[in-house]
């Protein structure tokens, strides 16, 4: 095993994984500033384009950091402009995005719109002089991803993908175990969504949602025309033409995830299949029911592996959110990941004093608590605020300190091409071949 250890560490001496992965692989990991420093004095002032749930947990969440302000909020529905100063007090607010970047009293924005949105408004940001924190998947077709990667590039903007679990102690742990080889070579890891049905029929919306309140024709942006239909307008994820329905919502969490745990770059092969099994009565055109199967190449002998990932949101049993909850199965053992926790069952006896060594992550997450000889769990400290906050953290950490981000825009845009070829591989019908070291 310490064989294995130093193999790694040779290969991030030499620049063989990605630079700012480097810093957080067996360093101490925990983003907190160090008090009294730079970080802790510099204010980042933040604003909001998309003040949907997400769009708002993530800001809240932000706000939770320290030394952030939020100056702006843009969303297109008035009723939510009017939250934002309920919720948030003297902020502006607007429902044309480029009034957001236009502002010099905003040094960083949370792109959290309908996915059509993300790329555009992601470039028009970095090209303003802004720091862009983007909620996933940050493109909504493959063919968007160079624009978005030469845009950060150009403008040296700060970018952020927001898949959060990835940052998560869960996470960071997992991918410690994985590149020291506790698992032996990595060959199944396995991701479940489960949801229960809903009833049929349209979905509620505000009583006084219409084409006075909302700006119809800026949320269709480059999207077919159609007329105003509230529906789409706050159900937008469960249509094509402004996102990817499972794939893009859900499947994109664990890919994210495994990306980092594994160190991949994406896969070989994509095959979906699927279909809207439950909800027929019109209110959506993407699948209720979606089975994604990719197959990834061995980059760091750490194994070749195949990702199954379902979702049903037709299942009021299972009671599975993969994005929180997922396996990695390998020829040695196999993980559990959660945000706050990783259960790690091994074929044989644990070598307690070999996962002693590994150096400390912190906040916890290092003790493993062993459960029998061949399980442990390790698990975070109470009060640990979870991969949401650290996140964030890592983001504004980052921008202040000038410091690599782990999902940079590089991570984000090969975390989402995988999903978004799921979606492509539905409605096609057939398995779709993907060079992810040349695309």
């Amino acid at each position: 095993m310490s064989d294995r250890r130093n193999f790694i560490k040779q290969m991030i001496a030499g620049g063989v994984l990605l630079p700012s992965v480097t810093q957080s692989l067996f360093g101490k990991t925990d983003y907190t500033p160090k008090p009294g420093g730079y970080m802790e004095e510099s204010e980042i002032r933040i604003a909001l384009i998309g003040k949907g749930g997400m769009g708002t947990g993530d800001a809240n969440c932000a706000l939770r950091t320290p030394n952030v302000k939020i100056t702006a909020v843009c969303d297109l529905y008035d009723a939510r402009l009017e939250q934002a100063k309920n919720q948030w007090g003297n902020v502006f607010t607007t429902k044309d995005y480029r009034e957001i970047l236009e502002r010099k009293d905003v040094d960083a924005v949370i792109v959290a719109t309908p996915d059509h949105w993300h790329q555009p408004i992601s470039i028009a940001a970095m090209k303003a002089g802004k720091h862009v924190y983007c909620e996933k998947p940050v493109i909504h077709k493959v063919k968007e991803a160079r624009a978005l990667i030469d845009a950060q590039k150009a403008a040296g903007s700060y970018f952020q993908a927001g898949s959060q679990g990835m940052a998560s102690l869960g996470n960071r742990k997992a991918r410690q175990l994985v590149l020291a080889g506790f698992l032996g070579k990595i060959n199944l890891i396995d991701g479940q969504f489960t949801a229960a049905p809903g009833i049929l029929g349209n979905y509620p919306v505000p009583g006084d949602a219409s084409e006075k309140t909302i700006w119809w024709k800026q949320f269709i942006g480059s999207a077919p025309k159609h007329d105003f239909d509230a529906q789409r307008f706050f159900y937008w994820r469960n249509w094509k033409d402004y996102g990817t329905g499972i794939a893009g919502d859900l499947f994109v969490h664990v890919l994210a995830s495994l990306h980092y745990i594994t160190d991949a770059i994406g896969p070989e092969k994509v095959y979906t299949t699927g279909g809207i099994r439950h909800y027929t009565d019109g209110c959506r055109d993407t699948p209720d029911v979606m089975l994604g199967y990719l197959d990834y190449p061995d980059r760091h002998n750490t194994g070749a592996f195949t990702v199954q990932l379902g979702a049903n949101y037709v299942d009021g049993v299972s009671k599975k959110w993969g994005s929180m909850n997922f396996r990695i199965i390998g020829s040695e053992g196999s993980l559990d990941v959660e945000w706050d926790k990783v259960t790690f069952k091994s074929v044989k006896e644990i070598d307690m004093d070999e996962l002693k060594k590994l150096d400390e992550i912190g906040q916890g997450i290092d003790v493993p608590e062993k459960i029998s000889p061949k399980e442990v769990v390790f698990k975070a400290a109470d009060g640990y605020k979870g991969g949401h906050y650290d996140h964030f953290l890592n983001f504004f950490t980052g921008i202040r300190n000038k410091t690599p981000l782990t999902a940079d825009v590089l991570f984000g845009v090969r975390s989402a091409i995988p999903a978004l070829l799921c979606y492509e591989s539905y409605l096609s019908g057939k398995a779709i071949r993907w060079d992810p070291e040349n695309n």
